[in-house]
């Protein structure tokens, strides 16, 4: 080497580029930790910190409900997934990432694990809030902690207008992140020009504006816990979208979804923004009933109980239900599991064909849960047609008592067909359940956009999360399947 004093000379200096090349990488290195710690330090102190799932936990199990087999497995579980899981994000590689669908769901005889609805709101103590176990195994309605004090869960009082401007210099931006079962226009723009007051907020379906966004909206059908928005903003609302029951909308990932969503657009009545698919108001002024030509439409009605359905079987039990109904009262089946179908876009020329010659039209759901009222109830209420309920919602709250028969009353399908029989014969009996349009009236189909653009504006809420949206949302629905006594 010393006779090579130029080879010399380039060996130190290829030792000190390479000094200085670690030296830069391990500087960098100390910079994106900095950084990372900081944007965690900013987080925890934000109640819209989303608390983080890996997917590597869904390796684990085919389903959510294996982990709460019994109370030790459970926990052993769950501490497994609280010590994988990352404490900065989301952890979304290529490797571990898992496409869960819309078709995904779960038996709900499936054993669950419970824990509390709750919310966190406290914008100063607020922390992580990681998976627990929670003794508590209670169906009954949880209650909400705001400020440390339990309060009842929401109420269906209505949602006041607090947004008295019209103009759009001041709109929300909700931010459709998912499709409708694969439609984008189930949020129209021009519905929030039906509203009294708040009327400023706009829908995008453009992800790049999820930063400047104030809700975003998640369907239940179309979640993919791979695509998932990779941060919640603390200004924003992140809500829980579904029109179907659990048993039709529940997937293993969403009792990992702990604390991720603010609010919920469902059915139900204590969501926070409920969501249906009909209403009735009351009339201003009392409507007489032709009565005379209600006798006449009932005297030409030439059969007894038609049933339109499409989907078979389902998990409430109905098709076994109206099998037994049949074996004591007629019953016509049409649609995909009947003789005939009703052609695409002519659901109401059938419906009136059916008004025509039947005097009982089963209005049964596809599961019994709470509060879980279709269309079927809301759209048959408009033609001179008895609808036969079977569901597990208390109808009186929803429609005026003695417009509808709930077939869920009676000991058993013999009985109901037995009642049928005697109403069906009797007109003064049979108009009886029409009597309600002299006080009420089919009204606005749901206020959905009303309320939810109320809310973005309102500055008296406080934030809030639910802490186990799978145990508010599957366990608390009640859900069930009819069995012969």
């Amino acid at each position: 080497m010393d006779k090579f004093p130029i080879l010399k000379r380039l060996c130190r200096r290829l030792y000190l580029i390479c000094a200085i090349i670690v030296a830069g990488i391990i500087f960098i290195l100390y910079l994106k930790s900095e950084n990372i710690s900081n944007r965690y330090n900013e987080y925890i102190q934000n109640e819209n910190t989303i608390p983080t799932i890996d997917p590597r936990v869904f390796k684990t199990r085919n389903h959510a409900s294996e982990a709460s087999t019994d109370s030790k497995s459970s926990l052993e579980f769950r501490e497994r997934q609280q010590t994988r899981t990352s404490l900065l994000g989301w952890l979304w590689t290529p490797e571990y990432a898992i496409s869960y669908t819309s078709k995904t769901t779960l038996s709900l005889n499936d054993s669950i694990a419970d824990s509390s609805h709750h919310h966190e709101t406290d914008r100063n103590s607020t922390k992580n809030v990681y998976p627990s176990i929670d003794s508590n195994h209670s169906t009954s309605l949880p209650t909400r902690v705001i400020n440390g004090n339990d309060t009842k869960s929401p109420t269906t009082l209505p949602i006041p207008e607090t947004c008295q401007l019209y103009t759009m210099k001041s709109a929300k931006l909700v931010l459709l992140w998912t499709p409708f079962f694969g439609t984008w226009d189930y949020f129209p723009q021009a519905n929030f020009q039906l509203c009294s007051h708040c009327r400023n907020c706009r829908i995008i379906t453009d992800r790049s504006k999820l930063r400047e966004s104030d809700a975003v909206i998640f369907h239940a059908r179309d979640i993919m816990l791979f695509d998932l928005p990779p941060i919640r903003y603390p200004h924003q609302r992140w809500i829980f979208y579904s029109l179907e029951s659990p048993s039709y909308s529940d997937f293993p990932g969403l009792q990992h979804m702990r604390n991720m969503f603010n609010w919920t657009m469902t059915y139900r009545t204590d969501s926070d923004i409920v969501s249906r698919y009909g209403a009735v108001v009351k009339n201003q002024q009392p409507k007489q009933i032709d009565l005379q030509s209600l006798q006449r439409y009932f005297a030409n009605k030439s059969k007894s109980v038609v049933w339109m359905t499409s989907h078979c079987p389902t998990y409430g039990g109905r098709d076994e239900y109206v099998a037994e109904l049949r074996k004591y009262i007629d019953v016509d089946v049409y649609g995909t599991c009947g003789t005939s179908v009703c052609p695409p876009g002519d659901t109401d020329k059938c419906l009136q064909e059916y008004a025509d010659k039947y005097k009982f039209f089963l209005a049964f759901e596809n599961t019994i849960c709470r509060d879980y009222i279709t269309e079927k109830l809301f759209r048959n209420l408009k033609y001179d047609i008895i609808p036969v309920m079977f569901g597990g919602a208390d109808y009186d709250k929803f429609v005026p008592p003695g417009s509808y028969i709930d077939a869920l009353s009676f000991q058993s399908p013999k009985h109901l067909a037995l009642f049928m029989s005697g109403v069906g014969r009797d007109f003064k009996v049979y108009s009886s359940y029409f009597k309600w349009r002299e006080n009420y009236s089919m009204g606005i189909i749901n206020r959905k956009e009303c309320d939810l653009c109320t809310m973005l504006h309102r500055k008296d809420l406080k934030p809030s999360s639910y802490n186990d949206l799978r145990k508010w949302w599957v366990t608390d629905s009640q859900c069930h399947a009819w069995e012969p006594k």
